[in-house]
Formats: C-alpha cells, sequence, structure tokens
C-alpha cells in the first residue's frame, strides 16, 4: 500500500509540476464587443437619455510575463496591449440631420493583470483575472460634434482556460475580460457608460 501511494503522489507531482514555471510572451486573436450607453443626458440632447449602441471588432493583441505554478496551482502576472478599434455611430435617437458626425472609437489598451488558477486535469487549468488598463478613445458625442481624445485607467475582471503541449514549451490560452468605462463630458453629469467585453483565442511561448 505504502509503495503504491508513493507511486500516485510521484505521479501527481510529475503531472501537475509546472514544467512552463518561468517567463512566457504570446499572441492573441481577440473579438471586441463595446456597449456604448447615454447617461445623465437632457432629453432635448443627442443622443436622448438611455440611447445604445454597440461596436464589434476582430482584432489582436500581445502580451509577456512571469509565471508560476506548484503542484496543481498556477499565479501568472502579465503586462499586455490590445488593439480594439472598435467604432460606434447613428445613437439609436439622435438627429438624422447628425447621424454622420457622432461616433465614439475605443482605440486599444495597455495593462497589468494577475492570474491565478487551479488545474482540474493534467496541463489543463483553468483561471480568474485582475487587472488594471488604461483605454483610449475618442468620441464626437456630447461635445458639440468636436472630437474629444481621452484615456483613463479602468480595472478589468476575467476568466480563462490555459492548456500545456507537452513536449513543445507552447500553451493554448482562451479567455474573456471585461471592463466599463465612463466617458465624462462637459455637460452636468453627462456621459457615456461603456460595457466593454474582449474574447481572446491565443498560443503562449514558455521559456
Amino acid at each position: 500500500m505504502k509503495k503504491f501511494l508513493a507511486i500516485f503522489c510521484s505521479t501527481l507531482l510529475i503531472s501537475f509540476s509546472a514544467n512552463a514555471t518561468g517567463f512566457f510572451i504570446g499572441a492573441d486573436a481577440l473579438f471586441a464587443s463595446a456597449k456604448h450607453k447615454a447617461k445623465s443626458v437632457e432629453e432635448s440632447g443627442n443622443p436622448r437619455n438611455l440611447d445604445k449602441q454597440d461596436a464589434d471588432k476582430f482584432n489582436y493583441g500581445v502580451n509577456a510575463g512571469v509565471r508560476f505554478d506548484f503542484l496543481n496551482l498556477l499565479a501568472s502576472g502579465e503586462l499586455f496591449y490590445d488593439k480594439i478599434d472598435t467604432s460606434s455611430r447613428n445613437f439609436a435617437l439622435i438627429d438624422s440631420d447628425n447621424n454622420n458626425q457622432d461616433s465614439i472609437e475605443i482605440k486599444d489598451r495597455y495593462g497589468a493583470k494577475l492570474n491565478v488558477g487551479f488545474a482540474i486535469l493534467p496541463k489543463v487549468t483553468p483561471f480568474l483575472t485582475y487587472g488594471l488598463t488604461k483605454v483610449s478613445y475618442s468620441s464626437k458625442i456630447l461635445s458639440d460634434n468636436n472630437s474629444v481624445t481621452k484615456s483613463e485607467f479602468t480595472p478589468l475582471y476575467g476568466l480563462g482556460l490555459l492548456i500545456d503541449l507537452p513536449f513543445t514549451g507552447l500553451s493554448a490560452k482562451a479567455s474573456y475580460d471585461y471592463q466599463n468605462i465612463d466617458m465624462r463630458y462637459a455637460q452636468d453629469g453627462a456621459k457615456i457608460k461603456t460595457h466593454l467585453g474582449v474574447a481572446k483565442l491565443g498560443v503562449v511561448y514558455n521559456f
């Protein structure tokens, strides 16, 4: 029995120990979905209060960081850059004469995040993500059609799945994260409240 337990424990150590512990770099294909809503806007304004508009875009991202594994636990920290480039035009109730001039564009974002996971199978690890990003955007909404370009820091939350590919030094990674952005302007209390969700599918090279 003791011999069996020793073999079993050794197998667990070999299966779950992280050959990938160390530095990594990665690249992602991403799908960004931005959902905008006008908030605290006067009913006579353009857009009107609670008007909505969405925008979707396929794009790419890159990342680099360091990974630590102990038995079946995973922790990694990474820096990342995502090209977003979503563009929203024509809020639902906006005056048709101004439709071609009003827009919201989320350009890109960069930041840092922490991933924490638990291996449910050898080489298969779901994880949770928390991070902080700086998002750049430009808009002509609520700004008298004068383009406003800003950037701001917002927290990011997400989850994902990491699959280590045997004998390659590579890992496949799928993830989804979301963040909320308040685009504030000169009008009293007026803002565009944006929910940005980003799904990614990528590959990581572990050094």
